[in-house]
């Protein structure tokens, strides 16, 4: 498939301009609590990190070093993946349909599903999946009809970028063993070309075992704890968790793919097939993580990733009232999320105070430099937050001025490894927020404890946040 051809000319201008409105949007709109973690990753580079692989961060390094501490840097590899990711999910419809508007059509459905245009310009360890799903799948395909030792190689590096990413690439094996029991091709396990692929992989994951060696295998223990690291399961949880994806998806786009899927492992098309292996291995893990600890919408991402548009082109291969029902949905999906992004732009929605829609990532800037004005001497005072969410905004907006940002709690994570220094004996200015409000004097051992200012964070009117600033002279730990 020539994608320059001028019959993908659609595509092209479509998801070039998509792309062009996201980097506009980078720039005017504040990062957030993951997004500022992983830049921080960045600028911390690291074999591995406490909570996730490294390739968030190396990347993040490549870009803030290109462009500066900024967002712009911060979210052009999500733009950039969101861009190629279109590009795979195009060729996997049009290799099935052979027509290039049934294969655009699956494309903007999956531009219709909310959460991709958040993630299509958040940068998380998730979004690189998206990069590697797709070509994992075709490069299989092309193993079992050619053997090319090529291929072989090719999929040892997919494999082992996905474990860079993430640590449930894991569940990539499982979907490709599957398959190949199904298909009975006992030629591709007992197969000499698999060890250069094996042996890859594992060079490339090595970064991320040589950390966690290092480091008491913190990594995994972290990961099996904060994926389930439940003995009971949690009905409430779980109901809240398919409600988030119902809703992050699109209500009409959420049956899409679980028809998709249920059409993909009835498919006699090899490709669909294993992408319905792939489907069936994600969902089940996520749908029973979820029972025991509930699952943010975007942990299952790459399952709508595939059955979205695979969905969409069965339901367009149907009946009239059907092919009515998902051009509905696409359309109320893209119009949906074009009304977003101009919120995110413009910030035009007047909401009650302490419920705007902008809470989480507007006002940071602000925050720092009020509280920096309090910063007299930077080897006695420094800037301290109660919590990890704000942590990593607060050292990301830091990054302008000299002072140093603790974080001052009693949980053990990644800001313990990365930060230098006690800040046992400094005066510190600690930012006390409206959504994440600490007792200073109840939970903090200081000599005394001023209150230096209060200041509301105000949009459209209304408060979106409050902040009250106090200095606790001569901290000596939590209470």
């Amino acid at each position: 498939m020539n994608l320059l051809s001028k019959e993908h000319y659609p595509l092209l201008i479509f998801i070039t301009s998509v792309a062009f409105i996201r980097l506009l949007l980078s720039v005017h709109v504040g990062l957030g609590v993951d997004e500022a973690h992983y830049v921080l990753y960045g600028l911390n580079l690291d074999l591995s990190y406490f909570d996730h692989p490294p390739l968030v961060g190396w990347t993040e390094a490549f870009f803030t070093s290109l462009f500066g501490v900024n967002e712009f840097a911060a979210r052009i590899g999500a733009v950039l993946i969101g861009f190629f990711t279109s590009l795979f999910v195009y060729r996997l419809i049009y290799e099935i349909s052979k027509d290039t508007k049934t294969a655009f059509f699956a494309v903007l459905a999956l531009h219709a599903s909310f959460l991709f245009n958040a993630l299509f310009i958040m940068l998380l360890p998730d979004t690189f999946l998206f990069l590697f799903i797709i070509p994992i799948i075709f490069t299989v395909i092309k193993i079992e009809k050619t053997n090319a030792l090529s291929a072989w190689v090719l999929l040892g590096v997919l494999l082992g970028l996905s474990g860079l990413a993430k640590y449930t690439a894991v569940l990539f094996i499982v979907p490709i063993v599957m398959y190949v029991l199904f298909k009975k091709r006992w030629d591709m396990v007992f197969n000499l070309k698999m060890l250069p692929a094996v042996i890859i992989a594992l060079l490339l994951i090595s970064p991320v075992i040589y950390w966690n060696i290092q480091h008491d295998w913190i990594s995994f223990t972290y990961q099996s704890e904060h994926v389930v690291g439940a003995s009971h399961i949690n009905w409430n949880g779980f109901l809240s968790s398919m409600g988030a994806q119902f809703g992050a998806y699109n209500p009409f786009l959420f049956p899409v793919a679980f028809y998709g899927l249920y059409k993909a492992l009835r498919a006699k098309d090899d490709t669909i097939f294993l992408s319905g292996l792939f489907g069936i291995v994600l969902i089940s893990f996520f749908t029973y993580a979820s029972l025991y600890k509930p699952a943010l919408p975007h942990w299952s991402a790459l399952f709508y990733l595939l059955f979205i548009p695979i969905g969409s082109y069965y339901l367009l291969e149907m009946a009239k009232g059907y092919k009515k029902y998902i051009q509905a949905a696409v359309w109320f999906g893209l119009i949906v999320s074009a009304l977003a992004y101009i919120e995110l732009g413009f910030k035009i929605i007047p909401l009650p105070d302490y419920q705007s829609l902008h809470r989480d990532i507007y006002g940071w800037d602000k925050i720092l430099k009020e509280a920096n004005s309090f910063v007299k001497d930077e080897e006695k005072d420094a800037i301290a937050v109660t919590n990890w969410t704000l942590a990593s905004r607060a050292i990301f907006y830091n990054s302008a001025y000299k002072s140093k940002v603790y974080l001052i709690d009693d949980r053990y994570d990644q800001f313990d490894i990365w930060q230098k220094g006690s800040p046992i004996g400094k005066d510190l200015i600690v930012i006390d927020t409206h959504f994440f409000h600490k007792d200073i004097e109840k939970y903090m051992k200081c000599d005394s404890i001023l209150e230096d200012k209060s200041f509301d964070i105000m949009l459209n009117n209304h408060k979106v946040n409050t902040i009250n600033l106090f200095t606790c002279k001569n901290y000596q730990g939590l209470k």
